[in-house]
């Protein structure tokens, strides 16, 4: 019977990241991952065996599923497969990685951890601002074991800071610090079968380390997370369509000259030489990497900008609108 653990954490957190080294295989046996946009996974074509609407399956046994609205439908045929040792779903960045935990009461599952996502960079600024910061620790407190992310962009105070922040959001769980040098193993430790694995963790050590079980609930499996709760509808998106050719070093300029309330930006641009590139502002750092050899490119460029706060969705119009004047499209 497979395990089934949640992924969450804010935007930018790195639960992408995660999901990527899930789909590689860091886990023993086959994993299957259940995200919310098959377009926010970068999955080397050269990898993929078969593709389905709804499901792409891995030439090393691991198998990305793109959820539908019918949360039921997709978990009920999860849990019937007997080919499966672990399935891991990630929870929107603006959502409740508890309301989610429910569903690991599904028949068919066992109960895997809650795993939320700290990013080490960010975390302080997060939790002290007044439109996220209720958002972050929510989703901190509902977490069984958090792992503090972009370690090898933090400085070790940093570092400590974020794993202080973490314990006091989340006092009860084990917190682990992200291997800079290793992340892969550091994923495969936290997310192991049985209990949460505490080598590389810190806990308080007047507390228990071992994953909380999961609330009992009076039915068999709660209902799925809104998309319209509080916390979503402080956050608004728009989509950017790119020129066809970017400058990447002034676009990353421009990013980071954002406004604070674009708390996340992401996508894919095409540079004068014909490379394509991932874009991402996240944590108020802008970066790019070219696109990994053998992923299948998007049918056009475009740029994801999403703000947070009463004003978001003005924000991140002007934003994109500012955007598209200065990359002239």
């Amino acid at each position: 019977m497979p395990s089934l653990s949640i992924v969450g954490g804010y935007l930018g957190a790195g639960k992408s990241t995660v999901v990527n080294r899930l789909l590689a295989g860091v886990l023993p046996g086959r994993t299957a991952v259940v995200v919310n946009d098959f377009g926010a996974v970068n999955i080397d074509a050269s990898l993929i065996s078969s593709r389905g609407e709804d499901t792409i399956e891995l030439t090393n046994g691991c198998i990305c599923c793109q959820i539908t609205d019918d949360v039921q439908r997709t978990m009920t045929a999860l849990a019937r497969r007997s080919d499966l040792d672990h399935v891991v779903c990630e929870v929107s960045g603006v959502g409740d990685p508890g309301q989610l935990a429910s569903w690991r009461r599904f028949p068919g599952f066992t109960a895997g951890p809650v795993l939320v996502c700290a990013d080490a960079t960010a975390i302080r600024r997060l939790l002290r601002d007044e439109f996220v910061g209720d958002t972050v620790a929510r989703q901190l407190a509902a977490a069984e074991t958090v792992l503090v992310t972009k370690t090898d962009l933090a400085s070790p105070a940093e570092v400590d800071d974020a794993a202080a922040l973490v314990h006091a959001g989340a006092p009860h769980v084990p917190v682990h610090r992200q291997d800079p040098l290793d992340p892969a193993r550091t994923l495969g430790e936290v997310l192991a079968p049985g209990p949460v694995a505490t080598t590389g963790g810190d806990t308080d050590p007047s507390e228990p380390s071992t994953v909380r079980p999961a609330s009992p609930g009076t039915g068999p499996v709660a209902a799925a997370p809104s998309h319209d709760d509080a916390h979503a509808s402080r956050h608004r998106s728009v989509t950017i369509p790119c020129p066809s050719v970017v400058e990447i070093e002034p676009l990353l300029d421009h990013l980071q000259r954002l406004p604070e309330r674009v708390v996340r930006a992401k996508g894919v641009v095409r540079d004068e030489a014909g490379a394509w590139h991932e874009v991402h502002l996240a944590g108020g750092r802008a970066s790019a990497a070219p696109l990994r050899e053998g992923a299948q490119p998007p049918e056009g460029p475009c740029l994801v900008l999403i703000a947070a706060g009463p004003e978001a969705e003005s924000c991140a119009r002007d934003s994109a609108d500012t955007l598209l004047s200065l990359l002239g499209g």
